[in-house]
């Protein structure tokens, strides 16, 4: 038998049979077992040639048990939805997909909680909350393919965090295997734990780099009663700025603020085929969602689109009327990663920026990108209210990948630069991955650099625990 059998066959005796695959073995087809080693990511081949699917922890543990001893690396593969590269397997690594662990393991309605396996897709968390009386607030446009797991690896962010705040903010206990095959149990049925370092933190956002996320205890909230959104068009970007300083903190609490240009609107218009929303087009669009939990809010709401058309800072509005015009307003905003991403390749920027700071950021960055990217198309939206900001530059059709991603790339110190310049993040809520790990210092100091070797040396000693991302 040759190497990679035998890695089979030892790898079955650990787990079982039915969960260990091998390259080109006839029973995972070639574009199945790509896509295993990828994220959404378009500038890397996957090459790796096994693939495994534990159940339960213990199964995970074995398995890194036997690749530290083998001194084989690793990739966790969850949802694969990132765009930094951070799944990609790409060096020969074992791909450990978490997709079969996917169940509810407890709930406790007393301290309004649920645990689930890290494999579990977060629409599924959502419907499993919904069931049980309670609500699971982290939301984005990703939450039919991602999983929980992914979602806390990478501190997903997503529509919601002007109100709900980050997944860090709903993580009450991990369980974690580290490099070594370790399996270490951060408790999550209390509140009050004082007893030293919440190393369940240091999980949260390393991107698999410390270990593999095998389940999670997650703090549950009570739904909101009604949702209805606001979605206006708005003459320029400082006039976007105005709208939020005026209604955040408004009588009714505001659940979203996210913004869009005209040239998104019209990739979505193309792709999901909806009509436009209002007569006329506009430079930018806003969309506010707000909760409603009284007779009175009404008033309330219309109250907010007339102060900020008589400030003059929209050029027209609408009130959704029921939750089908909540859905299509919503569609407008969440449909376009999808209707960029199927139809273009395309560079991406996830970055945040200090609201105060960012329209002066605005403003060079567009002399920037009309400088370095002559020609190019550039898709600019994201989520105001926590102040990320997505930046996408489209591949003109005459240009190819490999061109086009040098060309990116090269003007990525640039505006890396600029990002530094106004006390921002080079990521916001997708990581650093393979794709931003050389420009890690535009966000990070050499000693915060330094201190996060130190630690993964702690927990992942041989260094195979996604390697490659990061740093």
């Amino acid at each position: 038998m040759t190497d990679l059998n035998t890695q089979k066959k030892e790898l079955t005796t650990l787990i079982g049979d039915n969960k260990v695959f091998i390259k080109n073995d006839g029973n995972i087809d070639s574009n199945s077992w790509n896509a295993f080693g990828l994220d959404r990511t378009k500038t890397y081949q996957p090459n790796y040639d096994i693939l495994v699917f534990p159940e339960t922890t213990e199964e995970v543990a074995s398995i890194v048990s036997y690749a530290y001893a083998n001194n084989l690396a690793i990739v966790p593969s969850g949802g694969r939805t990132g765009y930094a590269g951070g799944a990609v397997a790409k060096n020969g690594e074992i791909v450990i997909s978490l997709n079969k662990m996917n169940k509810v393991v407890d709930f406790d309605p007393f301290l309004g909680s649920i645990t689930v396996q890290s494999g579990m897709v977060t629409k599924t968390l959502h419907k499993e909350a919904e069931e049980r009386g309670f609500y699971y607030p982290v939301d984005f446009a990703a939450t039919g393919s991602s999983h929980i797991g992914g979602n806390i690896a990478t501190n997903a962010g997503g529509v919601r965090v002007v109100r709900y705040g980050l997944v860090r903010d709903w993580v009450l206990g991990l369980t974690v295997v580290t490099g070594t095959g370790e399996i270490l149990r951060f408790n999550g049925e209390v509140l009050k734990n004082n007893t030293g370092y919440d190393l369940k933190h240091l999980f949260i956002g390393s991107e698999g780099t410390l270990g593999i996320i095998t389940d999670c205890t997650l703090k549950l909230t009570t739904p909101p009663k009604d949702i209805r959104v606001i979605l206006v068009a708005v003459p320029d970007f400082r006039s976007i700025l105005e709208i939020f300083k005026k209604t955040h903190d408004s009588p009714l609490p505001l659940l979203a603020f996210e913004f869009f240009t005209e040239f998104c609107l019209e990739k979505v218009k193309e792709h999901l085929s909806v009509p436009s929303p209002f007569g006329d087009s506009s430079p930018y669009y806003v969309l506010m969602e707000y909760e409603m939990n009284q007779a009175e809010d009404e008033d309330k709401l219309f109250a907010i689109l007339e102060n900020i058309t008589n400030e003059e800072l929209i050029l027209d509005g609408s009130i959704a009327q029921n939750s089908r015009q909540n859905e299509t307003f919503w569609k407008y905003r969440e449909g376009i990663s999808e209707s960029l991403s199927l139809h273009h390749s395309v560079h991406k920027n996830d970055i945040s920026l200090p609201l105060r700071n960012m329209e002066a950021f605005i403003t060079e960055m567009e002399t920037l990108l009309n400088s370095k990217y002559p020609g190019f198309q550039i898709a600019l939206f994201g989520h105001v209210g926590d102040g990320n900001l997505h930046l996408n530059i489209l591949k003109p059709h005459d240009m190819d990948d490999a061109e086009f991603y040098k060309q990116c790339k090269s003007v990525d110190p640039d505006m890396f630069t600029l990002i530094q310049k106004y006390h921002g993040s080079i990521s916001a809520e997708h990581g650093i991955g393979l794709l931003k790990k050389e420009f890690l210092n535009y966000s990070r100091s050499e000693s915060e650099i330094a201190a996060m070797k130190g630690i993964k040396l702690i927990f992942d000693p041989k260094g195979i625990m996604n390697p490659g991302k990061l740093f």
